[in-house]
């Protein structure tokens, strides 16, 4: 299967996603009434909707409680421990939850604020609704004063942590691809400095999830959204005699950015030249790098990739086309790759060869990239 049919699988899930979400339209999107009350908004709610927001704050017992009573108990838990919600958020996400006291808790929807208005709903934090032929989001008046007392230095201090936190979690997953929790809570003590409840992180891993960040939680494990072979991943993870690589923390933040690519001198030479000799816009080539990419960091056969990606280009001879292999073959030899733990090929090839400088390798000795060949028959030649 070519990288293309890949882009294709990671469109359709994309319109399933925006099909759910269509179908919650009419949940999200019922007239505002004149009271915009949090009572009169959990009571438009389904007890499905309910029993999701209690998970949130770990309260039990709803599924057993009639439609009122969950309203009520809701409401009640929502109002009093509206701070765990709080300290559990984002700073983009907070920041959301400021403006929104900012405009005294009426709001013009946005297309790229759906995300907040979710996560908030699913805390019984804010709503939507139509007014006037109009989109807004809704905080009601109870909670504009409970949380407006809440917000502070510390809070949003938290906020900005939680950020980084979940943005290095997912920067470790898009450069190894899977992670358990072990070696993210390892890393990320490592790199702040300092120790991490396991309820923490797991909540903030959950949270990060939902926020759409490019990872889903499979068995316990972190899976960058691209991974087409999970247990294939994990195998040759284990067959690699490298560690992982190290990234520092900026690193990791950067490229847990959603929608994050990471760029080298190899990928970019290639992007321009591309871009000289073939009229093509520039989001489209954009899109086939990346495609690029996936490609190689999911183990397509290094020709198959290339070729996938040159048919996209009417080459006009064998020596042209020579050219552009082998600049795509040392963009490939640059990727960082899962199989390989977050190291390129050419990082790996040099590692070897550091340590055949390093320890003296008999030539009939059995090779230490662990082909199971005699020295000189293999990286010895």
């Amino acid at each position: 299967m070519g990288w293309l049919n890949l882009m294709e699988d990671k469109n359709k899930l994309q319109e399933e996603i925006i099909k759910a979400d269509l179908r919650n339209d009419e949940k999200m999107w019922k007239s505002l009434d004149e009271a915009c009350t949090l009572n009169s908004f959990l009571e438009k709610m389904t007890k499905d909707e309910l029993v999701k927001i209690a998970k949130k704050y770990s309260v039990k017992g709803i599924t057993t409680l009639k439609k009122a009573a969950a309203v009520e108990k809701i409401k009640d838990v929502v109002l009093t421990k509206a701070n765990i919600a709080l300290e559990s958020m984002e700073e983009n996400t907070l920041k959301f939850v400021e403006e929104l006291i900012k405009v005294n808790g009426l709001k013009k929807y946005k297309f790229d604020e759906v995300i907040y208005i979710n996560y908030l709903r699913n805390r019984g934090l804010a709503f939507s609704g139509i007014k006037d032929e109009e989109a807004f989001v809704v905080m009601p008046e109870e909670l504009k004063e409970v949380i407006s007392k809440q917000l502070n230095k510390e809070v949003r201090d938290k906020a900005r942590l939680n950020g980084e936190i979940i943005k290095a979690m997912a920067g470790m997953v898009y450069y190894y691809g899977v992670c358990n929790f072990d070696l993210v809570k390892a890393n990320l003590e490592n790199i702040f400095g300092k120790t991490f409840e396991e309820s923490y992180l797991n909540g903030l891993i959950a949270n990060g999830e939902e926020l759409g960040y490019d990872y889903v939680i499979e068995e316990k494990l972190l899976c960058h959204i691209d991974v087409e072979d999970v247990e294939g991943v994990l195998q040759l993870q284990e067959k690699a005699e490298n560690d992982y690589y190290k990234f520092d923390k900026k690193s990791l933040i950067k490229a847990g950015k959603i929608d994050f690519v990471e760029e080298n001198k190899q990928g970019a030479k290639i992007e321009k030249v591309l871009g000289e000799v073939f009229v093509i816009d520039k989001n489209i080539l954009k899109d086939e790098m990346v495609g690029f990419i996936v490609a190689i960091k999911n183990e397509m056969e290094m020709q198959e990739a290339i070729d996938n990606f040159l048919e996209a280009y009417e080459i006009q001879s064998d020596e042209e086309r020579n050219i552009f292999v082998h600049e795509l073959e040392l963009f490939a030899k640059s990727i960082r790759k899962w199989s390989l733990k977050g190291y390129t090929q050419d990082e790996v090839e040099k590692l070897k060869a550091r340590v055949v400088n390093t320890v003296k390798i008999g030539r009939n000795d059995p090779c230490i990239c662990g082909s199971g060949k005699k020295y000189k028959k293999c990286c010895g030649k």
